[in-house]
């Protein structure tokens, strides 16, 4: 007797053999069929399988999956019945039964994510949206927690459904969505006389940007000195990070202020003189240029000196680059003939510039070139616009050996420059943005120990490999907290510790900057948790201890005790 191999279908095709089974019971034991005349006519049973799941197959290839999922059970149900009925082609059947099974499983899973993942997504989405605009709006951080908490819930719920690539996707998605709920957090604890300082302190600074960017000075000046004492104001309300971003925006608010009394006029007057150098064309005489360019230098040389912070760094870099255009020193009384004749601010100070030399000619020559600033092929640019606080700088930068420019760039140190164009050596490297970095560089990329240091306040010191941070290091995020451990992507990813304004303090697993894995979280207040995480939720076996004493051990779901669980009773 040929042994007939059957196969496990989904549950509704089990429940329809024990159906059938139930029926065979009730009616009297047959003769063994004959195999040379069998019963059925299997030829037709086959082909009418194999045309229910050729249906099936089409459906699911249109993605028309609630249509797929009820013709590919038929069609495995209809091979299941042929191979038990028919032994000679019970083989073929199994084969195209297997095929069934396979594509009913695909489908079911493409029908779960088109019903239980995309929603989520899509709903996600829309959320984080909703939460970007009102943040953008400076709405109520009460309105906002609202929307992140509903967020992080349904990135919580995509992450558990999807499957990959999309399940990834939705976890950094809930990361991301974790720590913006922390920094909203941070503004509800700060209270409405906190909140509305704020709020008159960013309206004053971007009544003030619009007049900058107008270059009505007078009035730039005006409202960012306002803008100033609306600042210290809000440092005095708020606590905790928020006191310490207004602090920060005190500083950089002076420097707006400065530069739109003394610097912005300034500006003007030597993007003109640029201009006209750059128009004067072969109508003018070498004589009446090499006036206009003195004319230039000396007028970018005057708000190199009374200019502060980024274009302070740009005039300098205009200056230069016209002073190698030209080739020729400024005459000795050019300062005196051409300058505006103020005298620089007592706060500040101005280092002389050191400029790289430029080779005469060759390979070289071509890449230096690519370094001068864009002042050397256009018209000078206007004066940039206030774009944060720029960073304060983490110490002695190494011996200023050379300097590069290269556009929105600025290279100190001991470096050096390849044929190929690329920098490498060690110093600090200072961007228009107000970014910075002081470290290695191998081929212009960031490699080897350094710190870079973001307009916002944040910044990471530790390792660098091919322009990632990646390795062991630290980071200070804006809002206050402080991680040190394993980075990776410029991430908390690995083994670290995170310490929190108010004095928290999370030691363990992190992925993608989020608690996740095993660690302890202890609060300021004594209580203190040790055990599993998920996606910055205690979430698995874990034990809670209260700064009584008291406690409790078990299993924790989303945060929450469960009934698995045991009191622990505090110590005597």
């Amino acid at each position: 007797m040929k042994t007939l191999r059957i196969h496990s279908l989904s549950c509704g095709l089990a429940a329809s053999l024990l159906a059938v089974g139930a029926a065979a019971q009730t009616e009297p034991p047959a003769a063994m069929p004959d195999a040379s005349a069998p019963s059925h006519d299997c030829p037709a049973l086959m082909q009418q399988a194999e045309m229910t799941f050729e249906r099936g197959h089409q459906a699911a290839a249109a993605k028309r999956w609630k249509e797929a999922l009820p013709i590919l059970r038929e069609a495995g149900s209809a091979f299941l019945t042929v191979a038990a009925s028919c032994p000679a082609v019970a083989a073929q059947a199994n084969r195209q039964g297997d095929r069934a099974t396979a594509e009913l499983k695909l489908a079911e899973a493409a029908s779960a994510h088109q019903s239980e993942c995309l929603p989520r997504l899509d709903k996600a989405l829309d959320l984080d949206l909703r939460a970007a605009a009102a943040r953008g709006e400076k709405g109520d951080p009460a309105l906002i927690e609202r929307v992140l908490a509903e967020a992080e819930h349904t990135w919580r719920e995509a992450a558990e459904l999807c499957q990959p690539p999309h399940r990834e996707k939705a976890e950094k998605s809930l990361a991301a969505t974790i720590r913006a709920r922390t920094a909203n957090a941070e503004l509800l604890s700060s209270g409405p006389a906190c909140d509305l300082a704020w709020k008159n302190a960013g309206a004053l600074g971007d009544y003030a940007r619009a007049a900058w960017k107008e270059k009505r000075w007078d009035d730039a000046a005006m409202l960012y000195g306002k803008a100033v004492l609306a600042w210290e104001g809000a440092a005095d309300k708020c606590a905790g990070s928020r006191q310490q971003q207004a602090t920060r925006k005190v500083e950089q608010t002076q420097i707006d202020a400065h530069n739109a009394e003394h610097c912005g006029p300034l500006w003007d007057r030597a993007t003109d003189h640029t201009q006209l150098l750059r128009t004067a064309g072969a109508a003018v005489s070498a004589t009446d240029k090499d006036v206009l360019s003195v004319k230039a230098e000396v007028s970018w040389r005057d708000a190199v000196v009374q200019c502060r912070g980024n274009p302070q760094s740009l005039a300098r870099s205009n200056a230069d680059a016209i002073a190698r255009e030209r080739g020729t020193p400024l005459p000795p009384q050019a300062l005196a003939q051409y300058g505006s004749g103020k005298a620089p601010p007592a706060a500040i100070v101005v280092p002389p510039p050191v400029v790289a030399s430029v080779p005469a000619a060759g390979g070289a020559a071509a890449a230096t070139a690519a370094l001068l600033p864009v002042a050397t092929r256009v018209a000078a640019p206007a004066l940039a616009e206030p774009a944060g606080r720029v960073a304060a700088p983490v110490g002695a930068a190494p011996a200023a050996d050379v300097v590069l420019v290269a556009g929105d760039t600025t290279y100190r140190g001991a470096f050096k420059l390849a044929a190929s164009g690329a920098v490498s050596g060690s110093g600090s490297v200072e961007w228009t943005n107000g970014e910075r970095y002081v470290g290695t560089l191998v081929d212009g990329r960031k490699h080897g120990k350094g710190r870079f240091e973001w307009v916002g306040g944040q910044w990471y010191e530790g390792d660098w490999a091919d322009d990632q941070a990646v390795g062991y290091g630290v980071i200070r995020f804006a809002g206050g907290n402080r991680y040190e451990g394993a980075v990776r992507d410029g991430e908390p990813n690995g083994r670290g510790t995170q310490i929190f304004p108010s004095g928290d303090r999370y030691t363990g697993d992190f992925v993608r900057g989020v608690f996740h894995g095993q660690g302890s979280y202890a609060w300021k207040s004594g209580n203190r948790y040790d055990g599993a995480w998920n996606m910055g939720r205690k979430h698995g076996h874990g034990r809670l201890v209260w700064a009584s004493g008291e406690g409790w051990e078990g299993e924790f779901q989303n945060d929450q005790q469960t009934d698995k669980g045991k009191d622990i009773a505090a110590a005597r």
